[in-house]
């Protein structure tokens, strides 16, 4: 069975450690003590092992209660179901992570979807599905909500739809939406960048189901947040 002192030989190690890092230590440690016949652990005693495997080290205790504290938030661990608190057990993300060895660093980066880099149409329904691991959904919400302001914008009926309707509204020197001022190359170049936004990421997912990993949805649904944000500047002008 791993213990940290086994990853982190040292009190200085262990307190330099990055938060991410030790956090996975932590729960691969406690994924192996938990898979024999212990099915629970509490912090008080997790705690009393760090200490003693670092010479009652303050400093190195606080560092693994700040890792059990982001385990918990995140959850990767949780209240045992049969147990009395504060017992604690693996979690199912926690267990998926520990039997394939997935780097939470990975995990963070993959569901970081910061609510203020989005246009405010999207923080309720495209974030939330987002957040619940549903990307085909969020981001077929996400380019949906840009078509329906589009469509507003450029007070069309709702019979227009899909690059019918972008190529309408963008059209060079004639659509509702289109930049009169700018030059007739940046006006065709918008035109085909929000068809092919709606093209390419909002058609296939009412289509068919896609497979979206979590970086690709997050990519694409700040791209319709970035082209929203140009709807929104064509609609005041």
């Amino acid at each position: 069975m791993p213990r940290l002192k086994d990853i982190y030989p040292t009190t200085i190690q262990l307190c330099d450690a990055p938060l991410l890092d030790l956090s996975e230590a932590v729960l691969q440690v406690l994924g192996s003590q938990l898979q024999g016949s212990q099915k629970a652990e509490c912090a008080h005693n997790f705690l009393s092992n760090v200490l003693t495997d670092y010479d009652r080290s303050e400093l190195a205790a606080l560092a693994c209660s700040e890792s059990w504290s982001w385990l918990y938030s995140n959850g990767f661990i949780c209240q045992h179901p049969i147990s009395d608190s504060p017992w604690m057990t693996l979690s199912r993300l926690g267990c998926k992570h520990y039997e394939q060895s997935t780097p939470l660093k990975s995990w963070v980066e993959d569901r970081q979807l910061p609510e203020e880099l989005l246009h405010p149409s999207l923080r309720s329904a495209a974030l939330n599905l987002f957040k619940q691991e549903m990307f085909d959904t969020a981001v077929f919400e996400a380019f949906k909500t840009l078509e329906v302001s589009i469509r507003k914008a450029a007070l069309l009926s709702d019979e227009w739809i899909g690059t019918k309707l972008t190529t309408h509204a963008f059209a060079p020197k004639i659509g509702p939406l289109t930049d009169k001022k700018a030059e007739s190359g940046e006006q065709q170049a918008l035109m085909q960048l929000m068809s092919g936004a709606i093209g390419s990421y909002k058609n296939p997912q009412s289509h068919r189901h896609v497979g979206l990993e979590a970086s690709e949805a997050r990519e694409m649904i700040i791209m319709a947040s970035h082209l929203l944000g140009i709807v929104d500047s064509r609609r005041a002008s």
